[in-house]
């Protein structure tokens, strides 16, 4: 069922969801299932394999495009991916036949940010072994579009093949230091995110280094030869001056290139969410995605 944004918006404010996500970074839930292959639609012959220790499950690997978006999930390096992730992939999978894994990356406080870089690294190299043949694209929303930007670099740099010919970036968080003034400005209009729930995400995620790591906030980082990105956020979240901040990096940066759609008083993440309005969004993520990389 598709509903309006006005209506999630009111339903955040009418709960106080900033005051619930804030209690859920300082206590994250584990093991919630949410993507376990027993949850996903059985036409997508979902199967679960490990990298480390760590759990990726995929998903349709068997499709006509020979196309393969390996997924890194939101939630502040703290949380598990949702239900909301789940129905998210699953529209891509089931109505635009993509091949789709999903890591389950190493979360904080359990762990801090070299583990989790080290992790998702191995893990694209396995996924491409694995599924020879086909174009890579990487996704990424919110914590895991900013794990997206700086897996890039991290691949960039260490000359790995096959690159991702694509990448899509929703609402992501791109500097953990938080440090655009505009920040707290958004925040009064952000029903979602709290900023000071984000700061104590950033500061155990981080294990006390440099917020401003390239591969904590790739946004400090080298971004050209990164290849193609479109990248999806909203003028109602906190992210949304950094997303306009990186746009506005890339255009002097070679070698990568970048669309932008922002959402007109739309919240954090709202791509992902079963919205009238996502549906479109969902559609020129495909459009992107396709364009070119088959016969690439």
């Amino acid at each position: 069922m598709r509903v309006g944004s006005n209506l999630i918006q009111g339903f955040f404010t009418l709960v106080n969801f900033k005051k619930l996500v804030f209690k859920q970074f300082k206590n994250p839930p584990r093991n919630t299932g949410a993507v376990t292959p027993e949850r996903f639609n059985r036409q997508l012959e979902p199967s679960s394999w490990e990298v480390d220790g760590f759990k990726l499950v995929s998903i349709n690997q068997t499709n006509p495009h020979n196309i393969h978006l390996v997924f890194l999930h939101g939630g502040a390096y703290l949380l598990e991916a949702n239900t909301f992730h789940r129905r998210f992939l699953e529209k891509l999978a089931l109505e635009y036949q993509l091949g789709i894994t999903i890591i389950d990356y190493p979360k904080a406080p359990e762990y801090t940010w070299q583990t989790t870089i080290n992790l998702v690294k191995k893990a694209y190299l396995e996924i491409t072994d694995r599924n020879p043949g086909n174009h890579f694209c990487i996704l990424g929303d919110s914590a895991g579009g900013g794990l997206a930007l700086a897996l890039l670099q991290v691949l960039r740099d260490g000359g790995i093949t096959p690159f991702p010919q694509k990448t899509v970036l929703i609402s992501p968080w791109l500097d953990l230091s938080l440090s655009n003034d505009r920040v707290w400005e958004y925040e009064r209009i952000d029903h979602l995110l709290p900023v000071q729930g984000l700061i104590y995400a950033g500061k155990i995620y981080s294990g006390g280094e440099d917020l401003r790591n390239p591969l904590l906030s790739p946004i400090y980082g080298d971004l050209s030869n990164l290849g193609e990105m479109i990248l999806f956020g909203g003028t109602n979240e906190v992210f949304y001056p950094d997303c306009l901040a990186l746009v506005d990096k890339i255009s002097c940066s070679q070698g990568t290139s970048i669309q932008s759609v922002y959402g007109q008083d739309m919240f954090h993440d709202w791509v992902i969410f079963p919205l009238k309005e996502s549906d479109q969004a969902v559609k020129q993520i495909v459009q992107f995605i396709l364009a070119g990389t088959q016969d690439a």
